[in-house]
């Protein structure tokens, strides 16, 4: 017998992989901030109260048009395609998931009206909204939810989220509005991953467009409508006049007010900044001190922090000599001196990392810094010396005639080039000479995925602490996991974790997983960064979402 998952589930929703099927009497895995006590859930999970009809039919766009800068621009629109900083800043308002999350971090249906959770928590059938039509006419149903996801089974390879998705054996159509995921085991992950924007249902007549043609793009039930597409230089999206369907995470669930939003392709932060006082683009984010402290003193500029569960940290080539060598790595590592990164590269604004996970993550701990490579530059030589290499006369280290030297890739976003240099300088003052090599997003995640690097200054955002098999376990190879780590006792625990639905058991497996993780040092974790959205105060309504998404469904600009 099936019970009700609102009941089951709204105890869960501060967890960000989401135990819908767990035992009641568990607790929940919460983050900051804390959610309301769940004595007053529903007993059913529905969408909210529809808005009136001022609110998700205005009558005509009002709004404007919104410009941003992106820093690269997808290959694509294909939201299970391999991931750029640029397809996730589009794929939200083109895509409609089943389900979102809000800035709280609460579980909120989209496409989803309703959902019901077996109680072995094998098989999640949900209801979908009525109405529902894709940007091509054709509807949005059970058979549509189908297609997005056996595609997705089938060739998403290469999708942050593909392992999460595997995990589903079967989706099933019950009848027109309704789908059935079932699952060979309960899975922890389910709910984060369906409510990332890779998750975004597509249209079936467009995937059969794409398989048959080889290029194109798909096409999905957001708010907005991909426009003119001029190559690096902007996209424009177009406002999807239809839309009335939205999550209650803003005020107008309707179509936008605003009649477009152009993404201007502007890869140097500088250039940026520029663009932004200059008015040539309304809203970019910023990491580096001296363009916050600027901004601040900017009348026409709003700044908003942004939280994004992210990572920024350095990695190693598991599987290339002599970094394949953890005693190479764990030396490497008590050379990096974070407060200096910290202080000098990023006038102290951000959190200095101690373990993999951010503390924002369930399964982060204190008690992880005990665990943790600090710097220590003698320790970092000793190590090198019990690894087998001789230092020379002029401070550098070699072994069997082979000089301990290597390139550091990183891509060309700021404030990566302060943070390179700073690592450069510090590896050294230990004898270890590093080439910085800087290209371009695509160009690195290329590079890394064939091993073309020694070491890499990296970045991750993720919702759940299944960041760490997605970022770290050997399935992932070749793909998400850039360093090339493996190691057998960290995959069972991380695959222990994704099907493991009592909360403090999860959270202990992750917790293990990163002690070793700690020592086996494939990565040494720098900072926990402070994204800022900064925004034209002319742009009215806009606000900060969950992992930093722009909601503008209530946005207007004005004086254009």
């Amino acid at each position: 017998m099936k019970r009700q998952a609102w009941s089951v589930l709204l105890p869960l929703l501060t967890l960000l992989a989401i135990a819908g099927c767990a035992p009641t009497t568990t607790n929940p895995i919460v983050t900051a901030p804390t959610l309301a006590a769940t004595t007053s859930a529903p007993q059913q999970a529905t969408a909210q109260k529809p808005a009136s009809p001022s609110q998700t039919a205005p009558q005509a766009a009002s709004g404007g048009t919104l410009v941003r800068a992106m820093t690269s621009e997808p290959g694509q629109i294909d939201p299970q395609g391999a991931p750029n900083s640029g397809l996730s800043l589009v794929i939200p308002y083109l895509f409609d998931t089943l389900v979102v999350r809000d800035a709280d971090n609460k579980l909120v249906p989209l496409l989803a009206d309703s959902w019901q959770v077996s109680d072995d928590g094998k098989a999640i059938t949900m209801k979908l909204k009525a109405g529902v039509t894709f940007q091509d006419g054709t509807p949005l149903d059970a058979q549509a939810v189908q297609a997005t996801f056996q595609r997705f089974k089938q060739s998403g390879t290469k999708s942050p989220i593909y392992a999460d998705i595997k995990q589903i054996a079967g989706i099933d159509v019950v009848d027109n509005s309704t789908v059935r995921f079932t699952f060979k085991e309960p899975t922890a992950t389910f709910w984060s991953t369906i409510s990332l924007p890779y998750a975004g249902i597509v249209s079936p007549a467009s995937i059969k467009q794409v398989a048959e043609s080889g290029k194109g793009n798909l096409i999905g039930s957001g708010p907005f409508m991909l426009g003119e597409w001029k190559a690096g230089q902007s996209i424009t999206l177009k406002r999807n006049p239809a839309y009335h369907w939205g999550a209650p995470i803003t005020q107008n669930q309707g179509a936008p007010y605003l009649e477009s939003m152009v993404y201007k392709v502007i890869p140097d932060a500088t250039t940026q900044l520029a663009a932004l006082e200059a008015g040539d683009v309304d809203a970019i984010f910023i990491n580096q001190p001296d363009h916050r402290q600027k901004l601040q003193a900017n009348s026409s500029i709003r700044l908003q922090d942004a939280v994004l569960n992210s990572m920024i940290y350095l990695g190693y080539n598991c599987k290339k000599a002599p970094f394949d060598d953890v005693k190479v790595r764990q030396a490497l590592s008590h050379a990096i001196d974070k407060d200096e990164i910290l202080n000098l590269a990023l006038g102290g604004i951000g959190m200095i990392a101690h373990a993999p996970l951010p503390p924002s993550l369930p399964g982060y701990d204190n008690s992880l810094k005990t665990y943790e490579l600090g710097f220590d530059k003698s320790k970092a030589q000793a190590l090198l010396k019990e690894a087998g290499f001789s230092q020379s006369s002029d401070g550098t280290w070699a072994k069997n005639g082979q000089t301990l030297q290597g390139v550091l890739l990183t891509s060309n976003r700021a404030p990566n080039d302060a943070i390179a240099a700073l690592i450069q300088s510090e590896l050294k003052a230990i004898g270890v000479s590093v080439e910085i090599q800087q290209l371009d997003s695509k160009a690195v995640m290329d590079a890394t995925n064939k091993g073309k690097f020694d070491l890499l200054l990296w970045r991750y955002d993720w919702n759940d602490p299944d960041a760490l098999n997605i970022y770290l376990g050997s399935n992932q190879i070749g793909s998400t996991n850039r360093v090339f780590y493996s190691n057998p006792d960290v995959d069972k625990l991380l695959a222990q974790g994704d099907h493991e639905l009592n909360e403090t058991k999860r959270i202990q497996l992750y917790l293990e997983a990163q002690k070793i993780i700690l020592q086996d040092a494939p990565w040494q974790p720098l900072y926990v960064p402070l994204d800022v959205l900064a925004i034209n105060k002319r742009v009215e309504g806009a606000k900060i979402g969950y992992m930093g998404r722009l909601l503008v469904n209530d946005v207007r600009v004005a004086n254009q």
